[in-house]
């Protein structure tokens, strides 16, 4: 009698454990290679910014007004190209302008005034030199008119004593004795008069001086004002025109103009307002914002990066290689500055300029896929990946 099963039978009879074999040995290949990959292969680990940018090497400068006024006069456009010291939007100054041309008027009239006086001064000390000087002959001449008148009073009382004496003999007549005595109190009276007027003179010559001496010091007190006066002009001149430099703002450095505010002439602007931002020229650096615990211990000067720029897809353009070059020591605004080299590109296919956005990738080690997977459970004492890397982790491990 036949078997129902015919065919089932044979199959069996000749099923042997030859494939089922051969597919554990393949699994077990397979899992051999996955442990050996999983216990010794290397896998990158990347710390991410998100807040990546390029710029160029100096830092680009804002330009802000530096006091409040209206615009007069606003020439800039983007993309302008400008040298250090050009005159970029000038702003109202003329009440400053009208205060210094008062000013420079006030200081003219000063200074010819006091070269006046000064003049004046010489010449009342000259005239008054001369007037002592004359003042000193007049008395000398007084004293040796009294000298003379002296000697005329010691010749007219010799003259009379001898009178007297021969009036009394009886050798002239007694009228001679009394003519000599009147003669020398003449003589005696006229040398009293000198002497009186030399006194006089001495007198009036000291009265002058003094007064000249008085006059004297009063035009230079007037000097000393008036010359106060003209060195606070100066002063208010010197200040002025700093305060009228101030309402013209000008390019700290040469460059191009990468951003300009959008000011009429005769808008109102506030000190410290931003006006425009001046990009130096220069070569181009990376620069990434980093969490402070993904950076500081970890990040290090030579290490490799990609840059993923936001407006150009990476599939298509790929990725700028660069290396880092410089670590920031202190947190700011809760990030930590890291910068960046590129690399030189033979044949660029990215418009490299100031400002371009994009995300950062920076290889900080390389370990096992089990020391990984150990940082993720907490059983490895070794600082474990920031949340950012993950995503790079596991693309490189399904790269691998």
């Amino acid at each position: 009698m036949p078997t129902r099963f015919v065919r089932t039978t044979r199959s069996l009879a000749h099923d042997g454990g030859r494939r089922t074999l051969l597919g554990f040995g393949i699994a077990g290949v397979l899992l051999a290679a996955w442990l050996t990959w999983f216990l010794f292969g290397r896998v990158t680990v990347y710390e991410v910014s998100r807040q990546a940018r390029i710029e160029v090497q100096q830092s680009a400068h804002p330009i802000a007004s530096l006091v409040q006024s209206r615009i007069a006069s606003n020439p800039l456009v983007l993309g302008q190209e400008v040298r250090a010291g050009d005159l970029l939007i000038e702003l109202d100054a003329r009440p400053e302008q009208l205060r210094l041309q008062e000013e420079q008027a006030r200081l003219q009239t000063l200074l010819p005034r006091i070269a006046s006086l000064k003049k004046e001064v010489a010449a009342l000390e000259k005239a008054s030199a001369s007037e002592q000087e004359a003042a000193r002959a007049a008395t000398q001449g007084a004293s040796s008119r009294i000298v003379e008148a002296a000697a005329a009073v010691d010749f007219a009382r010799e003259n009379e004593k001898r009178l007297r004496e021969e009036s009394a003999v009886g050798g002239v007549a007694q009228i001679e004795a009394v003519r000599a005595q009147a003669e020398t109190l003449k003589l005696a009276a006229a040398r009293d008069a000198l002497a009186a007027e030399q006194r006089r003179l001495a007198t009036e010559a000291e009265a002058r001086a003094y007064q000249q001496q008085a006059q004297i010091e009063s035009l230079r007190r007037t000097i000393l004002s008036m010359q106060g006066e003209a060195q606070a002009a100066e002063s208010t001149i010197a200040r002025l025109s700093e305060e009228i430099e101030r309402h013209q703002v000008r390019a700290p450095i040469g460059g191009t103009i990468a951003d300009v505010a959008v000011l009429r002439t005769g808008a109102y602007v506030a000190a410290g307002q931003k006006l425009a931002t001046v990009v130096p020229h220069g070569g181009l650096i990376i620069v990434g914002e980093f969490v402070p615990a993904a950076v500081l211990g970890r990040i290090r000067p030579g290490q490799a990066a990609r840059l993923r720029l936001d407006g150009f897809p990476w599939a298509q353009y790929g990725m700028i290689d660069a290396r880092v070059v410089r670590v920031a020591g202190e947190v700011r605004d809760g990030l930590v500055r890291v910068e960046f080299q590129p690399a030189r590109q033979v044949e660029p296919k990215l418009p490299l300029q100031h400002g371009l956005p994009g995300s950062i990738e920076v290889g900080i080690e390389e370990i096992s896929p089990a020391q990984l997977v150990l940082r993720a459970v907490g059983h490895f004492d070794a600082p474990t990946p920031a949340p950012a890397a993950l995503p790079v982790i596991v693309r490189e491990m399904a790269a691998q």
